[in-house]
Order: C-alpha cells, then sequence, then structure tokens
C-alpha cells in the first residue's frame, strides 16, 4: 500500500474494519516457490521477497477471505491486480475460503467501477480528506 493510499485505507476501516476477524498486511503470493528449510537461508528468502507480488491487505470474515487492493485513484492496473491476485491465491491458499475481490479508492471513473463489477470486484468509494491520522 503507497503512502497516499493509506488515508483511504484508514476510512475504509473506519466504517468497515468492525466486519473482519483478522488483517494481514503486504502479503505474498505468487514467485518462486521453496521449502521451509530452503528459506532459512536469507538469500532465497530475499530472492522469493523480491518477486513475489504482493496483496496491499486481506481480511478475513467467518466466511470470506477479501483481497483488497487499495487505490486513491485507480486505474486499469488495479482490476488487473486484484484478478491476477486472486488467481495466485488460489493456486496456493493459506485460508481455506471463498475469495472477495475488493477494490477500495477515493475517487474513481463510473467506467471503471462498471468494468470492475463485471469481474466481481466490490468496490468501495471512500471519499474523503487526505490527511493520514497516523505516522507512517
Amino acid at each position: 500500500m503507497l503512502d497516499q493510499d493509506i488515508p483511504v485505507w484508514y476510512r475504509f476501516l473506519d466504517f468497515h474494519g468492525i466486519y473482519f476477524d483478522a488483517l494481514y498486511y503486504d502479503c505474498f503470493v505468487g514467485g518462486p516457490w521453496y521449502s521451509k528449510e530452503k528459506l532459512k537461508d536469507p538469500y532465497f528468502f530475499m530472492w522469493r521477497a523480491l518477486n513475489a507480488k504482493r496483496i496491499d491487505a486481506i481480511a478475513e470474515t467467518e466466511k470470506f477471505v477479501w483481497i483488497i487492493e487499495v487505490n486513491s485513484n485507480p486505474g486499469l492496473r488495479a482490476i488487473g491486480q486484484l484478478i491476477i491476485y486472486e488467481r495466485l491465491w488460489l493456486e496456493d491458499p493459506k485460508i481455506d475460503k471463498p475469495v472477495v475481490k475488493v477494490l477500495v479508492c477515493a475517487i474513481v471513473q463510473p467506467d471503471l467501477l462498471s468494468a470492475a463489477a463485471s469481474v466481481n470486484i466490490v468496490s468501495y468509494v471512500m471519499p474523503g480528506s487526505n490527511r493520514q491520522t497516523l505516522p507512517i
């Protein structure tokens, strides 16, 4: 999650955070796969970290796993990221629950919202101040 997206995320959590049982940030999916033993070597761990894709946030509810992309002003890239994150997650799910793809943003073009909905992405538009309430 980029610095400019954090205020949008906080606004989202103010309204919807109560519904989550757990939150995970900067989650690896994809990239090279190594055994736990191999990942003890810092070079292999670093190589995997550099080549894996990173989901901004994963939220767990009682019945679902939400894969969340946070972008203050998303474009087509955000939609593509969510589609690929879901595919990679399903190859190696860490939590065995159905996936919900979620886009959290501050402003968005209407055609992007309809495109997102057409590929089963749930969008939350959280307009408001960009003032950050917590230090980064």
